[in-house]
């Protein structure tokens, strides 16, 4: 992926997060909270980025693992499988911190080695994102400590996303100056 397709990927990324909270932060209230618990987003976010990872792992050379990479593809696949079954709690939230970390790994590659100082705004917020994902994969009951923050006051849902909106913006404008 180059610079130009990570940046804006990542603006959409966040573009597609923030407008739903910024345009009727109430209506989204009941889909924030109900996203924590639910099964089905836990197959797609969970079950999408443990198969991306599982992908990732199988394309490592010899040199990372040698010859156990076949066990380790069967050991974290299984895992994954029985996370589905024993950690079911808060699992969509978790596959979510997976997801992001993979996907800052990658805006990180495109941005590595590249000349204009403006990709910084990239990597600046490819770097929260990693933060944000090892936080919630660690405590994920947080984002709903979060969601109860947020919804305290229908403004503040508003300000977040108005606030995902601008990172987005901010993204959008780095990359003119690439």
């Amino acid at each position: 992926m180059n610079l130009y397709l990570s940046t804006y990927l990542f603006a959409a990324i966040l573009l597609a997060l923030g407008l739903p909270f910024a345009a009727d932060a109430g209506r989204m209230e009941k889909y924030a909270f109900a996203f924590l618990r639910s099964t089905k987003a836990a197959i797609v976010v969970f079950g999408g980025s443990g198969l991306w990872f599982l992908y990732l792992l199988s394309q490592l050379g010899e040199a990372d693992f040698g010859n156990i990479k076949g066990i380790l593809i069967a050991v974290f696949g299984i895992a994954g499988v029985l996370a589905f079954f024993y950690l079911d709690d808060f699992l969509s939230v978790r596959g979510a911190a997976v997801l992001g970390l993979l996907l800052a790994r990658e805006f990180l590659d495109s941005a590595f080695m590249q000349e204009p100082s403006s990709r910084l705004v990239l990597v600046t917020l490819s770097y929260a994102v990693v933060l944000i994902s090892l936080y919630l994969g660690a405590i994920p009951y947080r984002l709903r400590d979060f969601f109860t923050y947020l919804y305290e006051y229908p403004r503040r849902a508003k300000t977040f996303g108005l606030a995902l909106c601008a990172c987005a913006a901010a993204l959008v404008t780095a990359s003119i100056f690439y």
